[in-house]
């Protein structure tokens, strides 16, 4: 079951993505769980209250409060970044703006069905990332560690030390190794010491990344344009 929440007043563009998301349930094995929102003030009282989405499409031009603000409560106040995000605009004009709240997505109005498969299929495969366990032994210990909550991987001589939301471990190990586990779920190789998770990217320099957390790490000269491009929104 994947929760989605969709905050836009234009009640044509609501129905419309309404109807296409129904269409495509009727052929997934997926079943969505939708709520609409017309004021993105109540579904900024929803989320603090606790409330939470697999998947919100945020109209961007929204009164009051607009779609960036909300992003931003959720990503820097509620330090969700687990929540995917869709931003719906009539307008291409937005890409510094969002950057820091590192949607999934922007979509352009008019939206067709194409658009929202493509969506849907890039969010299920992200949400079901978050539920991935990575296991590593350390001292006869087995961690289970969910990789949405690694937020870097570091080297240290024969070591490695995981950065989770919680703290870290530090145990034997190559990094190497760690990325061929952890590559296929937005996992970026940075520097020769470095991994980091792009969920918690929240600004891309020229020669480092610094996280949500105020954490800047280095990024190396071979690998600037790559991950320059991977910290893109693609808009």
């Amino acid at each position: 079951m994947l929760r989605i929440g969709i905050c836009d007043d234009e009640e044509l563009i609501t129905k419309r993505l309404m109807r296409i998301l129904y269409s495509l349930e009727k052929n997934q094995s997926e079943n969505y769980d939708i709520e609409i929102y017309t004021d993105s003030v109540k579904l900024s009282e929803k989320l603090s209250a606790g409330k939470r989405y697999d998947l919100i499409f945020l109209d961007i031009m929204m009164p009051v409060k607009s779609g960036v603000e909300v992003g931003k409560i959720i990503r820097n106040d509620l330090k969700d970044n687990i929540t995917q995000i869709v931003f719906i605009s009539s307008e291409n004009k937005y890409a510094m703006d969002l950057f820091e709240i590192r949607p999934m997505n922007f979509l352009i109005k008019p939206f067709d069905e194409n658009d929202i498969e493509k969506i849907m299929k890039t969010a299920a495969e992200l949400i079901n990332t978050n539920k991935h366990i990575l296991i590593l032994e350390a001292r006869k210990e087995l961690l289970r560690i969910p990789v949405s909550e690694i937020r870097y991987i570091e080297s240290s001589g024969r070591y490695i030390i995981v950065h989770d939301s919680g703290g870290e471990y530090k145990l034997k190990g190559k990094l190497n190794d760690i990325y061929e586990r952890v590559k296929g779920f937005g996992f970026l190789f940075i520097h020769k010491s470095y991994i980091v998770n792009n969920l918690y990217i929240r600004k891309y320099s020229y020669d480092n990344v610094e996280l949500d957390d105020n954490v800047i790490l280095p990024v190396s000269r071979q690998r600037r344009e790559e991950i320059k491009k991977s910290c893109s929104i693609g808009l």
